[in-house]
């Protein structure tokens, strides 16, 4: 089956965005967006937020203009609509964005397939995978990578003025999203006259305004002392010597990958292009070393100069479109290069793939060169063991889809057609057949244009359908208003801090509240020492409860019970007692005589009304109060 047609490339392209729509649904405000939606609040009620643990010590929002208007949205449409409108918004964006580079790039019979590259990718990089581009939460980042491909494009345009605005722009939003984007355009105006080096010039101004205290310029002077860095190390992924070998093998694999590229691209001024960038970012990577893990230092660290590592993926994704395409036309050795190319950049995530990056980089520019010869019956068995390590891999991660999605929800198995369900949206397996199976229609009816357009429209039916996957309870959660009321608002005072147990979205929410410790608020650690300290002090006040339930369930396992390991009443005196700024603890565990509210959110998709969860609020001062009082009446009567 091939494409040749104009009209059916552009068929494919319009495939390859709806299926980037489908492997990028949302599903609510989650991972940083939680602390995104932080920022908007504080911009609404300061005298609430300002005391929150997260904006204590200072954050990062003050460098960046995005909460500001995420809180004008918020003021406007409520949470719930901003946060949605702002993800279809940012994805639309990056569609039209990344849409525009690739048209700028590459030869037209190459376009569509760069496009369904960047679709089927996960597109993640850092350590553990845990941040990738284009993320279907509402982040800064985002529309920060938008402005720095539209710089991209500028670039390739050879109007460099123009992309330098763009990616300060890029900066305003998100400063280290784009600091990559601006030492590129850099470079680049510096190879065009070495005037531009005069630039340089002002990191002695830096220096100076941090010798004075200005921020974040004083934190070139500042370095983290053992145990501030033993805690950034612990709960956050900053400092590369720390980072598992996976995720150094994805760094050197987009490394290599962007260096061969650069080596073998037609285009002389597009080869300088990516040999700039290539230098670029191992010079960053090269600084983040020495001055994050050598040295220590805050600035650099703060920097996160490793983030390059977005762009130099992006880039290498887009020009290994037209590499691809031609291995796969080429000789049986290149067709092997390009199945091993074809399965790294599905299956990312995984060692598996860097290796095959590798491995399919080597066979493409130096077995290729060297006149290596391939038999049909190595290729077909090479193939169809990338086929199966494809499939288990698949297999792998819907698994743990559905487990995750029935410890969560607390639900039965998923039947035979939800797994079917389930596999279609775990990408890159169950996206790809979605897809090849809508290519396939478009080859076969390639002579209609009604055929393909009925595919097309019904394919996009599906994917509009299915794009907002938000469970119930997420939408009651972010459809809480803004301006009141809360849950729990007449009983818990505005400047009372909240625990709410396994949930670190729901205080600032729900309750319009400040939260006193969860795991999102981990991510100004490596900002502020104070933040570090703290956190640390509050997260071991809070461990009782982790402390408990992983006991109390070792001891279930042992005896084969399935008893509750919820937190009991010594707990809560314990937790309380450990803390006097500690106000009020919300958990789903009800204790008889101690409980001062309780909630009970209305879902419609619950069963029966026993299937409803309820969280119940317990009150610090009230219940330390009734410890004493029946401690001291037991005194008494001894």
């Amino acid at each position: 089956m091939t494409i040749t047609g104009r009209r059916e490339r552009w068929a494919v392209a319009v495939v390859a965005v709806l299926l980037f729509v489908w492997t990028h649904p949302y599903n609510g405000i989650r991972h940083d967006g939680m602390l995104y939606v932080a920022q908007a609040l504080r911009h609404i009620d300061p005298t609430i937020f300002d005391g929150d643990l997260f904006f204590k010590y200072g954050s990062q929002d003050s460098f960046s203009i995005f909460g500001r208007a995420y809180a004008l949205a918020v003021v406007a449409f409520g949470v719930a609509w901003s946060s949605l409108a702002g993800v279809l918004i940012g994805q639309i964006l990056f569609i039209v964005a990344a849409g525009l580079l690739i048209w700028r790039v590459l030869p037209e019979n190459s376009r569509a397939w760069a496009c369904c590259i960047l679709a089927l990718t996960a597109g993640t990089y850092g350590s553990l995978s845990l941040i990738h581009f284009a993320e279907p939460f509402l982040t800064a980042r985002t529309y920060a990578e938008v402005l720095v491909l539209f710089g991209l494009t500028l670039m390739a345009r050879r109007q460099l003025a123009a992309a330098a605005a763009v990616c300060v722009a890029a900066a305003l939003i998100h400063p280290l999203m784009a600091l990559g984007a601006v030492l590129l355009c850099w470079a680049l105006a510096v190879q065009k006259h070495r005037g531009w080096l005069w630039l340089l010039a002002s990191s002695v101004l830096a220096f100076a305004l941090g010798y004075l205290g200005v921020a974040p310029f004083d934190r070139a002077f500042l370095f983290y002392d053992s145990e501030w860095r033993q805690l950034v190390d612990r709960h956050n992924f900053v400092f590369m010597m720390s980072w598992p070998l996976a995720s150094w093998l994805a760094l050197v694999a987009d490394l290599v990958l962007l260096g061969a590229l650069a080596l073998n691209q037609r285009d002389p001024y597009f080869s300088k292009l990516l040999k700039t960038l290539f230098v670029v970012a191992i010079l960053c990577i090269g600084v983040a070393l020495l001055g994050s893990d050598v040295l220590s230092n805050v600035l650099v660290t703060s920097l996160q100069l490793w983030r390059v590592q977005w762009l130099v993926h992006l880039v290498a994704l887009v020009f290994l479109a037209p590499e691809l395409l031609r291995a796969w036309h080429g000789t049986r050795l290149e067709k092997l290069a390009a199945a091993l190319l074809t399965y790294a950049v599905l299956f990312q995530d995984f060692p598996t793939g860097s290796l095959a990056m590798l491995m399919g980089l080597a066979l493409l520019y130096v077995g290729a060169a060297r006149n290596w010869h391939l038999s049909r019956i190595t290729l077909s068995f090479s193939v169809m063991c990338l086929i199966l390590a494809g499939g288990y891999n698949s297999w792998k991660q819907t698994a743990l889809t559905l487990r995750m999605g029935e410890y969560l929800t607390g639900g039965a198995s998923v039947g035979i057609f939800g797994k079917v369900v389930v596999f279609f949206h775990q990408a890159p397996v169950g996206p790809l057949l979605l897809g090849l199976i809508a290519i396939g229609l478009i080859w076969f009816f390639r002579r209609s244009m009604t055929a393909i357009s009925v595919t097309l429209m019904g394919l996009a039916a599906i994917t509009a359908a299915n794009w907002d996957r938000r469970p119930e309870i997420t939408k009651i959660v972010e459809n809480i208003p803004v301006q009141g009321p809360h849950v729990f608002s007449d009983i818990v005072p505005r400047d009372a801090e909240v625990y709410w147990q396994g949930d670190a979205l729901a205080p600032w929410l729900l309750m319009h509240r400040r939260s006193y410790a969860s795991s999102v608020q981990a991510a100004g650690l490596v900002f502020n020492r104070g933040t570090a300290i703290e956190l640390d002090r509050r997260r071991d006040v809070t461990s009782v409860f982790d402390v408990q339930r992983e006991v109390c369930g070792l001891l279930n396992a042992l005896r084969e019970d399935k008893g509750s390991c919820e937190p009991d009443v010594s707990g809560l005196e314990l937790t309380c007692e450990a803390d006097p700024l500690l106000g009020y603890i919300v958990m789903p565990t009800k204790l008889e005589g101690w409980v001062l509210a309780s909630w009970t959110p209305r879902i419609l998709e619950a069963r029966s009304e026993s299937s409803l969860k309820t969280y119940y609020l317990y009150s610090c001062a009230q219940l330390t109060a009734k410890s004493r009082t029946i401690d001291s009446r037991a005194l008494n009567a001894s």
